[in-house]
């Protein structure tokens, strides 16, 4: 029973130890926007009623930047829309394009316009996971990251120091 739940313990410790480290990983990797990109990957937590039609709130969505010359007339895409200093990330149709260069292209998506550096992907290509997106969003947030990241791994390290404060105090000898 011992070694089950020794077993159990080390399991729950590798995934606690996953998930801070993808968090700080996510930190680390934020892009101009506030989002977690990888290369062409960008991670987005449906969290703006403007996904409200595809995704639901708390999904996690991974979106890769299609090739400007992938993206027809009438195919929905993410983009960033910037607006008094807030980031957020819309969906919408393309309406209309127009090819400034190789590779600069102008999308028109219902009455606006934006550069195809805004472009974040396309509906089609996204891959959704429900639920993934709260939990990350939590695990990157100021206070989640605080309580949940490093709280932990601080207290861990204030056990360590006791325990070798008690052997170097006993000179080896274990109390009884």
């Amino acid at each position: 029973m011992k070694n089950f739940l020794k077993s159990v313990y080390s399991f729950i410790g590798v995934v606690y130890l996953v998930l801070a480290v993808f968090a700080i990983v996510c930190l680390l990797k934020k892009n101009q926007y506030g989002l977690p990109q990888f290369g062409n990957t960008t991670l987005v937590v449906a969290d703006s009623d403007a996904l409200d039609n595809y995704y639901n709130k708390g999904d996690l969505i991974i979106l890769k930047k299609p090739d400007n010359d992938s993206v027809k007339i009438n195919d929905a895409v993410f983009f960033y829309e910037t607006e008094f200093r807030k980031n957020t990330i819309n969906v919408a149709s393309v309406t209309g394009k127009d090819k400034i260069n190789d590779e600069e292209t102008t999308f028109h998506v219902n009455g606006t316009s934006f550069s195809s550096s805004y472009l974040v992907g396309k509906v089609d290509g996204s891959v959704k996971y429900p639920f993934v997106g709260k939990i990350l969003s939590i695990l990157t947030s100021k206070w989640g990251f605080l309580l949940l990241v490093i709280l932990p791994f601080f207290i861990l390290f204030m056990i360590e120091i006791v325990a070798i404060y008690d052997e170097l105090k006993n000179g080896g000898k274990k109390n009884k």
